[in-house]
């Protein structure tokens, strides 16, 4: 519940959204790792540490994010030869993105890399074992639904809750990606 007044209040100026996720998906990280966490000072440290990056993503996705939207809007509006063919790779290209950006906060936190290998592996560790990743758009969109119709859960929960569904699910695909000493290297603050 504190963390996501924290979030909330963190958002309320818009401009940092972006690192206020980051700093939430490490409170998490944290909670998963030792079980413990020390919510305002672990989400200061994630918030600073992932500043630049979580704005060079958030932005990219977001551009992204609106450029399909548009695309998907003026198809439908647009009467040309092939619309079912350009549909369908519109929608790939969207689900791949939803695939990526599950993924890449909880990497982001995880893992000290460049912005270009944190996005081309957020593709990856979306990708791989799909059905994971499947399953948790599934749980977080009911997660979404429920917290819709009950709007007291979106004040006290539903973000601290979406994050650790997301990173929890993320967190199944590390374990096989990644070498254990590298994830106690971050942990550490170390780099590897």
């Amino acid at each position: 519940m504190y963390l996501n007044i924290l979030f909330i209040l963190s958002c309320i100026p818009i401009i940092t959204i972006f690192p206020a996720i980051a700093a939430l998906f490490g409170v998490v990280r944290k909670w998963r790792i030792t079980k413990e966490a020390e919510v305002f000072t672990q989400y200061k440290e994630m918030f600073v540490e992932n500043w630049k990056q979580s704005y060079l993503v958030g932005i990219l996705y977001t551009i992204i994010g609106l450029l399909l939207m548009v695309d998907i809007l003026f198809l439908q509006e647009m009467t040309i030869p092939y619309k079912g063919f350009i549909h369908a790779v519109i929608l790939l290209v969207s689900f791949l993105f939803v695939l990526s950006f599950f993924s890449i906060y909880p990497l982001m936190v995880n893992m000290i890399t460049s912005f270009k290998h944190l996005c081309l592996n957020s593709l990856k560790v979306g990708l791989y074992k799909i059905h994971l990743s499947i399953f948790c758009m599934i749980i977080i969109s009911a997660w979404t639904i429920l917290s819709l119709r009950f709007s007291f859960l979106i004040f006290f929960f539903f973000f601290s809750v979406s994050a650790y569904l997301i990173y929890w699910f993320a967190d199944l695909k590390f374990k096989h990606l990644m070498p254990q000493n590298e994830s106690e290297n971050r942990l550490n603050n170390t780099p590897s």
